[in-house]
This record gives structure tokens, sequence and C-alpha cells, in this order.
């Protein structure tokens, strides 16, 4: 097997000193990601970034977690490769840690949707019947949102919703029984007997970490990081456990990647129901 060096890039965004993106740094990142309204979650450490450019990305302490709109983008592959998105959101805290000084690390707590969630929105109301993803797309287009529909319909008759617009979304979405998942300005819907696009991954023996495992609403496959695994694609196992075999629904994913650390991990682990479970 070729040796592969692995990479990660950082692009922050939001504070009055520009976009910072980095790449080629010693860093670990720990990605997770949920269908419905929750969205995206990372815990990042960067080392060897500059005390200007921390101090620039640090949440203030005064103001609160979540406050000061910055943004981070993640995006991982082989050196000399194309590189792919994994998370973009907001940054729910940000701060230096200097406890193993001169190795200080920048900390970093992503929340795929932490501003979105937050920003109110004014009720809406709409008499009569309408459609779902209609209603969906206006919220979208007046939040400055992006709505990827693959072929979610329904009929709403004398909707109302309240709150912000994840809130308003996720109402519309529950109530004309979508399956749903919103990360940074995205959302996704798509009926729950089908998926959020068309990539369907197969999960053979030589690409997993041992075996699937079970959870009680169905297996758990743990594999070298990829990409193509999102929330709301399909996956095919093929294993020597019988009952694992088959077509399953990504409900849950979690991406372990690192860069520039010995014997660090870079694993991709999904979550698997049934086609149909949320």
């Amino acid at each position: 097997m070729a040796f592969l060096e692995r990479q990660l890039r950082f692009t922050f965004s939001g504070a009055q000193s520009g976009t910072l993106s980095v790449a080629g740094l010693r860093a670990v990142a720990n990605i997770q990601t949920f269908q419905g309204r929750i969205g995206a979650f990372a815990q990042v450490s960067v080392w060897g970034l500059a005390e200007a450019q921390m101090n620039a990305y640090s949440s203030r302490i005064s103001a609160g977690v979540g406050m000061d709109q910055f943004s981070l983008a993640i995006e991982a592959g082989d050196v000399g490769g194309t590189l792919h998105k994994v998370v973009n959101g907001g940054i729910w805290r940000s701060y230096i840690d200097l406890e193993a000084e001169p190795e200080s690390a920048f900390c970093v707590s992503v929340a795929g949707i932490i501003y979105q969630a937050s920003k109110p929105m004014a009720a809406q109301s709409w008499p009569g019947a309408q459609n779902a993803e209609t209603l969906i797309a206006s919220i979208c287009a007046a939040a400055g949102m992006t709505l990827h529909n693959n072929g979610a319909h329904a009929v709403l008759r004398n909707m109302s919703t309240s709150g912000s617009a994840i809130d308003q979304i996720s109402e519309i979405a529950r109530a004309a029984k979508f399956s749903l998942y919103i990360e940074g300005s995205g959302v996704w819907i798509w009926p729950k007997q089908s998926q959020r696009d068309t990539i369907v991954i197969d999960s053979l023996p030589d690409d997993r970490v041992g075996y699937p495992v079970w959870w009680e609403a169905g297996i758990v496959v743990r594999q070298l990081f990829d990409q193509r695994i999102q929330i709301g694609r399909q996956m095919n196992v093929t294993s020597s456990i019988p009952k694992a075999n088959g077509l399953w629904q990504i409900v849950q994913v979690q991406h372990e990647l690192s860069t520039m650390l010995r014997g660090g991990p870079w694993f991709s682990t999904a979550v698997l129901a049934p086609i149909g479970y949320a």
C-alpha cells in the first residue's frame, strides 16, 4: 500500500482582519453530523498558528459563546488531490490553549446552525391548502438559506409557524413528514422512503475497520475517511454478518481526522438505520 499524506484546510471568516485559510499544520478535528435540525458539530485543535491569527478568531469571553459571528469551513483529503468540504458552520467558541507552551493550540467548537437558530423571524400563517416544500422554500429565501429538495412533496392546510427560521422549517418538515438536514446556510429535504441525493456508498470488508456493530435501530460501520458518507444518503453494506447486509439509511456521521500527528485518526463512522427510519 502506498503511503498517503493527508491534509486538512481550515478557512476562518468573519473577523475584521479578514478571511484566514491555513493548511499543512498539525491538527485534530472531530466532526459529527445528525439528521434533523441539529445539524453539524465539530471540535478542532490546530497547532502552528501565529498569535495574531489566533487572537483575531478567539471568542470574546464577555460577549458569551457564539456572539462573534465567526465561521469555520473544514476541507479534507490527500496532499496533491482534491480537498472536500466536511463541515461549514458557525463558531460556538474558540480560545488559545497555552497549557503545553510553546506547543500552543487554537481550540475551536463549531455548531453548524448556531446563528440561524438564534436569529428571530416573523411568524408565518398560510390559509388553505399549501405545498409544504413551497413554504419551506419561502422561509429559506427570507432567511438567506438555500433549499435542496430531492422529491419531497406534501400538501398542508392552514399552516402557521413561529420562532427562528430553523424552528419554522423544522415545524413544516415535521408536519409534512419530510426527512430534513440543515448545515450552515443549506437545507436538505427528501421523502422518508428516499434519500437526499442519488449517491449510494458501497461498504465492503476491505474498506472497513473491524465489523459492523449493532445499535437499537440498526448497525454502525467504521472505515477510512470517505467524504461521500453524509446524512440522508444510503449505504450498501456487504459483510460476513448476513443480517448486517443490504441497503441502509445514514442517520448520523462522525469524521475523526488528523494531520501531522503520528498514529492520528483518519476515519469515518456511519450510524445506519432501515430506510424510512427518520
